[in-house]
């Protein structure tokens, strides 16, 4: 129905989301041009009038030199969708976000739900690439193409279907006019078991317990209930969902992961340095990463603090020990290793933004968190490298996930120096 842009604000530069009116030809034939501009127009309202923290707002409204309207939004740069890889085959395995993020963002997300549900708002369309990830590290569920307002909706012929595959509730493919909040309710609960597992519920067993244990049988009681395919046998509202959702709690972990005693007379391993410009199918070879773009032969780290760096004998690699204290623009972190490299930080003039493959080599340490302090209230999550994605992106690691993923360079990403050891 329509096509999301990112723009910039003439004169004070401010970089924001744009969703212009641009129908698919056999909709627009299907509904007609008049109902598709009341539909937008009515999304646009819809977002407009939302003063809650966890919910995308429409700032302007306006006609471009065609007369197809566009409203004006925050440009947010991740989604779930991105952070756990899904994709059109969504039947594929995805990645798993970590137990306490997803309680975390869980909170959001129902918390938005109930916001929604008390101003008669239906989503109908609560899926990961709906669900955006601001820097803070806080969501913003968006498109409000399909919600249900007030009784009023999004319609066309009987066999539409609104909502997504796999995330859409039995009764919203029967009757999409006559669901309540129970159907986002649904929605919710198979994002929320996606996200910590990987896969979809289908028709398996919902019983987290006996495949981990940081997860106790409150963890199987809690899906039970939320994924029941008969609204009434569900969580009646999001205030009791969220209520249930904020009990649940967290056992021990698997174990770390334990690394392979070195062999003598190895030595360090050799990683790309060098950037590269790569797409998404090339960059998996320069990466030597897996389907998910995960690293496919992890580096086990031999760290040694020196003041303010981390020299790492495995890789032969000298590290900034303390990221830079705020996330920057690919530009600002550009900036950010000139200006070290002029003040000779640490005695060096030779630092650089690492390779995708040497931010990668970090992942053990990253899931400790004892060598690499993060800034004050700020976690180090998101990591530029110096690897591009065509001339507008660039690739970056998420240290939380353990993964390489694509960014705009007007996003905000951590940096993290690096240099080769003398």
């Amino acid at each position: 129905m329509g096509s999301v842009y990112k723009a910039i604000v003439p004169v004070i530069d401010k970089v924001v989301a744009i969703k212009l009116l641009d129908p698919n030809e056999l909709l627009e034939d299907i509904l007609g041009a008049d109902r598709l501009r009341d539909i937008f127009t009515f999304e646009a309202r819809t977002m407009a009038a939302f003063n809650q923290p966890f919910l995308v707002t429409a700032h302007d409204f306006d006609r471009d030199e065609q007369g197809r309207p566009f409203f004006v939004m925050d440009y947010v740069c991740n989604n779930l969708g991105e952070m756990i890889g899904e994709t059109f085959r969504i039947e594929e395995d995805s990645r798993v976000i970590p137990a306490a993020k997803v309680l975390h963002y869980g909170r959001q997300i129902l918390a938005a739900l109930d916001f929604l549900h008390h101003n008669d708002i239906i989503h109908r369309d609560i899926k990961p690439q709906n669900i955006l990830v601001t820097d803070e590290d806080t969501i913003k569920i968006c498109d409000f193409g399909m919600a249900l307002v007030g009784g009023i909706a999004f319609s066309g012929p009987d066999n539409m279907q609104i909502g997504s595959p796999c995330y859409t509730p039995p009764e919203q493919r029967k009757d999409p006019k006559a669901v309540d909040g129970r159907a986002d309710l649904y929605s919710a609960a198979v994002l929320l078991y996606r996200m910590l597992t990987g896969k979809l519920p289908g028709m398996q067993s919902f019983s987290l317990s006996l495949v981990n244990p940081q997860y106790d049988r409150s963890w199987d009681d809690f899906f039970t209930r939320a994924l029941q395919w008969r609204p009434e046998e569900r969580y009646p509202d999001a205030v009791e969902m969220l209520a249930a959702f904020d009990e649940l709690t967290l056992g021990s972990g698997p174990a770390a992961r334990q690394c392979p005693t070195s062999q003598p007379g190895h030595g360090p391993a050799r990683l790309r340095h060098e950037p590269v410009n790569a797409c998404r199918s090339r960059a998996r070879v320069h990466f030597d990463v897996n389907g998910l773009f995960q690293p496919v032969t992890p580096v086990c780290n031999r760290l040694d603090v020196r003041g303010q760096t981390v020299t790492d004998q495995a890789t032969g690699l000298v590290w900034q020990r303390q990221a830079s204290r705020y996330p920057l623009t690919f530009a600002g972190a550009e900036a950010a290793i000139a200006q070290m490299n002029a003040n000779g930080f640490a005695g060096c003039h030779q630092w650089r933004l690492p390779t995708v493959n040497e931010l990668l080599s970090l992942l053990a340490e990253a899931e400790n968190r004892t060598v690499f302090p993060d800034p004050p209230n700020r976690p180090v999550k998101w990591l530029w490298s110096c690897d591009r994605h065509g001339q507008h992106e660039s690739w970056y690691v998420n240290m939380d996930m353990g993964f390489a993923g694509v960014r705009d360079i007007y996003c905000l990403n951590h940096v993290r120096a690096v240099a080769a050891a003398s």
